[in-house]
């Protein structure tokens, strides 16, 4: 399904041209110390981003508990993500800027509506784009419907697995430019659809919101460690961190694999019908029977 005619087409990548230009300008603003604050548009879409990546899953509910239904507007997790770009992952430009470079949230959601466009002159999209999404995103009170209306981009009015979609786009987007002989810069846009959905990942599942103040130096953080501050720690069980989680605790072995031996440590699924289990002794490879050889490799170079 797609957003067809080639007028609505022509209107609605002025549109984004437009809205990228206005967002250049307000860039320049922050460089020179005019400006610092997360516009709207930026903010609807990392929500958008958030909300497709971590979504609310009420069906789990009865499954699984309460504690599984919540996604990451939930904890306010598109914030920090747009903190975490723009103080994380910048240009290396260190003596431009209040902050010292160029923030780049900002362009990134520029790219992300860009990608949707192109989603949606494919007629890729299995829903129509709805200026109702942005505004279900935002908590009564934050800002006024018609202003999300007017600030939301084209992602962002797409359904939750359009988006999705419109970010695997990203990867077809590559620039290289050849200002001198010797100079070559690429930018390949497949970078910004992993950051936006692995790093949403990692975060969530981080002990990040555990911190009062995340930004602060580690030396200065302060973290309960309390499984029931963490959102993601009491969907997933986990205890908390402690002093030897990193460490070896042996090694996996079955009795057809070849990576445990020796003295078992102890057995993690018993009723296997290859016991799994933990051994003092790393094992060694062996031969087996997978036949091989008509393997090709799909990158030689």
């Amino acid at each position: 399904m797609g957003t067809r005619g080639g007028l609505g087409r022509l209107v609605r990548w002025i549109d984004a041209l437009w809205r990228a230009a206005t967002s250049l300008h307000e860039v320049v603003l922050e460089t020179i110390g005019l400006r610092a604050d997360v516009d709207l548009h930026t903010a609807v879409t990392f929500r958008a981003v958030t909300d497709a990546v971590l979504p609310e899953t009420p069906a789990l509910g009865t499954e699984l508990g309460d504690e599984h239904v919540p996604g990451g507007l939930a904890i306010d997790l598109d914030e920090f993500v747009v903190t975490y770009v723009d103080d994380g992952f910048q240009l290396g430009l260190p003596h431009v800027g209040p902050h010292g470079n160029i923030r780049l949230a900002d362009p990134i959601a520029h790219a992300l509506d860009f990608a949707a466009l192109t989603l949606c002159d494919r007629s890729e999209n299995e829903s129509e784009p709805s200026p109702d999404r942005p505004v279900s995103l935002l908590d009564p009170g934050e800002a006024s419907p018609e202003a999300v209306r007017d600030a939301a981009g084209m992602f962002s009015k797409l359904s939750r697995k359009d988006r999705l979609r419109a970010i695997s786009i990203l990867d077809e987007f590559e620039l290289s430019v050849t200002p001198g002989v010797d100079d070559l810069f690429e930018f390949d846009a497949g970078l910004v659809g992993q950051l936006v959905v692995g790093f949403t990942e990692m975060i969530y599942y981080s002990e990040w919101q555990g911190y009062d103040e995340f930004t602060r130096p580690p030396s200065e953080r302060v973290h309960p460690n309390d499984p029931a501050a963490v959102q993601s720690w009491r969907q997933t069980g986990f205890p908390g961190f402690a002093d030897g989680y990193a460490a070896l605790r042996g090694y996996l072995g079955t009795d057809d694999g070849p990576l445990g031996d020796g003295e078992t440590w102890t057995t993690i699924d018993p009723d296997a019908a290859s016991p799994v289990r933990i051994t003092y002794q790393p094992g060694s490879f062996r031969e087996n029977e997978y036949d091989t050889s008509d393997y090709t490799e799909p990158y030689p170079e």
